[in-house]
């Protein structure tokens, strides 16, 4: 058992209107430093509080998704799977974005949350994890206006489900839904169609707000494939999105916006009583069954789990009372102490199984032994009627003097004998009782008694005789000015002063004329300059170093380019190798019985070519990790080129211009343009990559969304 403090991170909401003056975050020190000046309207002298101080273990500010994975999530995947549950939740007031961290956007895969996360790196790892047989059940569960809805079972979301603790002490959920997933997409796909099911509504802070507190919860249990099969460990992850806290005055909440909040407030209130209680020391009753929040997550607060707490905070000016009350709960949170354990199971049927195939052993062993001591051919099982009716003479003959001795060949024989020893009594008994004769141990009866009163014996009724066997948008269409630029101008024509048709001709005739002169001198200046020979010079002058510059950048690139070719290469042939691998492992799969398969036995062959695959993946992700690191250098060098290839216009252009008193404009062709093909590669036809880790998520999305689609035409036809 371990004993480990609940964790908690603080998670900053992005905003443009940052209380700078009033919050100072170290995230160095995870310290937070609020301060809130005193009410001129409070009077000269009161005893408001100005300051407040809180430390946690980390605090994210301005943090992507990513990384509020990599420290709240994948430690807990990893424990997980070692056989210990575990627990995250958020926390905060509402529009803090709580649900954005957990389940993030669905539009853009770069802004998946924690449960998606969380899903795919599970799988990733039971993958690698060859040695272990892991199943993976989902369960997903709303808790609304405390009533508790199952958000997988379909129309019939909330039947009989009640909070229940079995005989460890363990938390479970009866009649809730699970899931069985055999791949990614599936859970995913299970996440989407819960998070459809919601229930979600809209006030002045949130235009989507949680109305219910919901927990997603991946189910585990993990056998050995190498060591005894009937061991099982049971573990979950329970992903908490929990409702956001509301002021009713600021939300501007009405009907049944405000008795949801009701409902909300108070179950949270609850759940801080909880905590309070559990910082306290020496305190005997824990209040978990106020409500239901409070009990289903009695495992993850103070009980068999290790817990990470998200606090979102909005660190806005007007939002700094609804801030200061989510960092002092979370404050009492990093109080509280959970016990982690293993949780192991045996199951029954591999047990019996094993019991059954120990025993057929243990026979077998004892023939042996009884043949090599001479002791003929011994039987252990069972005694058939036929040789019970055997032993029963032999019995009756020791009785009746026949036999002065019995030949004992095991302990099954003796125990036989007792038993048939102990009918034959039996049945002398009755016989003795149906004849109206009185055992002398009975008390002799009364004589003045007639015969006609004294009652017979009665035979007992039913007496046996042998008794034997054993959950950044686009700009609106209207956002767009759609005044036309003619209305802008609305200059009159007559305020135009018109011009007579000889001077109109007299301009014309001038311009032209300069226009012409001004052509000459030009022709004569570029027929005198060589532009094709002065942009060499310039290039091994004066640009040279800019010169010298974009031919590394472009060396670079082509053997960047080079090496994506053959990592290309090599992760087809991975591919293909692992596609074989498969399909040689499913086959032995169809070649095993059932025994084999509920014990989840596999033999060295199977063994090596999982680990094989195990490898080849690991190469494979290695190998598509090394060409995105390429792809991310060959876009900077792309950038750099460009950069330098602008200089390189910029400097031209000031020399051409200072020597010869002529700009690019005034050359029909700009040199560089023509130059420009000194510097272009070829580019390798290229099949784009798509990311193999968005693909389930991607898959489970579509497969949601048509499912939800087809629901919809088929309500319209009802």
């Amino acid at each position: 058992m371990i004993k480990t403090p609940i964790k908690v991170i603080v998670r900053t909401r992005p905003t443009v209107e940052f209380a700078y003056k009033n919050i100072n975050i170290n995230e160095n020190t995870g310290h937070i430093a609020i301060n809130i000046p005193k009410s001129a309207e409070q009077g000269f002298v009161n005893h408001q509080q100005e300051d407040w101080g809180f430390t946690f273990d980390k605090v994210l500010q301005n943090a992507s998704q990513e990384v509020v994975f990599d420290i709240c999530g994948k430690e807990l995947i990893h424990s997980a799977l070692g056989g210990y549950s575990g627990t995250i939740m958020a926390y905060g007031q509402t529009g803090a974005g709580k649900t954005f961290t957990m389940m993030g956007s669905q539009i853009d895969y770069k802004y998946r949350g924690m449960m998606p996360r969380c899903i795919s790196l599970l799988f990733q790892e039971i993958e690698a994890r060859y040695e272990q047989q892991i199943t993976v059940g989902v369960s997903y569960l709303e808790i609304y206006n405390e009533m508790m809805y199952d958000l997988l079972a379909g129309g019939d979301q909330n039947t009989g489900l009640a909070i229940q603790e079995d005989n460890n002490g363990y938390v479970l959920v009866k009649g809730l839904t699970i899931k069985k997933c055999q791949t990614e997409e599936d859970a995913i796909a299970q996440l989407f169609e819960g998070e459809t099911n919601r229930t979600i509504s809209e006030h002045k802070l949130n235009k989507a707000s949680s109305r219910s507190h919901c927990v997603f919860t991946v189910h585990l249990e993990i056998r050995s494939r190498v060591e005894s099969a009937e061991k099982v460990i049971i573990s979950k992850l329970n992903l908490v999105d929990l409702a956001g806290s509301e002021r009713t005055k600021k939300t501007g909440s009405e009907g049944r916006t405000l008795l949801e909040a009701q409902f909300i407030n108070k179950s949270l209130s609850f759940l801080e009583q909880v905590v309070v209680a559990l910082s306290e020391k020496q305190r005997d009753h824990i209040p978990y069954r106020q409500s239901k929040l409070t009990n289903l997550l009695k495992d993850s607060i103070g009980g068999n789990s290790k817990t990470v707490m998200i606090a979102n905070i909005w660190p806005e000016k007007h939002q700094l009372e609804e801030t200061i009350s989510t960092l002092k709960f979370a404050q009492r949170m990093m109080k509280v102490t959970n016990e982690s354990s293993i949780r192991v199971n045996l199951d029954p049927h591999v047990l019996i199984k094993k019991y059954e195939k120990e025993i057929k052993d243990l026979r077998q062993e004892l023939a042996m032994h009884d043949t090599l001591a001479n002791r003929g051919r011994i039987q252990y099982e069972p005694y058939t009627p036929e040789q019970q009716y055997k032993q029963q003479q032999i019995a009756q003959q020791f009785l009746n003097g026949e036999l002065e001795d019995i030949d004992i060949d095991s302990l099954r024989q003796v125990k036989e004998l007792f038993f048939q020893f102990r009918n034959l009594y039996r049945n002398l008994v009755k016989d003795l009782e149906n004849k109206n004769y009185i055992p002398r141990t009975e008390k002799e009866p009364d004589v003045s008694k007639k015969k006609s009163d004294q009652v017979k014996p009665v035979e007992s009724v039913g007496m046996e005789e042998n008794k034997h066997g054993f959950g950044l948008g686009k700009a609106r269409k209207d956002a767009k000015p759609t005044t036309n630029i003619e209305n802008l101008v609305n200059i009159p024509k007559d305020e135009f002063k018109q011009v007579d048709d000889k001077a109109q001709q007299e301009i014309r005739k001038e311009s032209q004329i300069t226009e012409a002169n001004k052509e000459s001198t030009i022709e004569k200046r570029i027929v005198n300059v060589d532009k094709q020979q002065a942009f060499s010079d310039f290039k091994n002058k004066e640009g040279s170093s800019i010169n010298q510059s974009i031919i590394e950048n472009i060396n670079q690139l082509k053997e960047k380019k080079d090496n994506i070719l053959i990592l290309s290469e090599v992760s087809i042939q991975l591919k293909n190798s692992i596609e074989s691998n498969k399909a040689i492992i499913a086959q032995k799969q169809q070649n095993k019985n059932q025994e084999e398969i509920a014990q989840g036995i596999i033999d060295e062959e199977e063994y090596g070519t999982l680990k094989e695959l195990k490898d080849l993946k690991k190469k494979l992700k290695q190998n598509q990790d090394t060409i995105r690191n390429l792809k991310s250098e060959i876009n900077t060098i792309d950038q750099n080129i460009i950069q330098s290839k602008a200089a390189l216009v910029q400097k031209f252009e000031e020399h051409f211009l200072k020597k010869y008193g002529l700009t690019l404009q005034d050359i029909n062709n700009p040199l560089v343009n023509q130059k420009e093909e000194e510097y272009s590669i070829n580019d390798p036809s290229e099949q784009d990559d798509v990311d193999q880790d968005a693909l389930a998520y991607i898959r489970a999305k579509n497969k949601v969304t048509q499912l939800q689609k087809a629901r919809k035409q088929e309500k319209m036809h009802k």
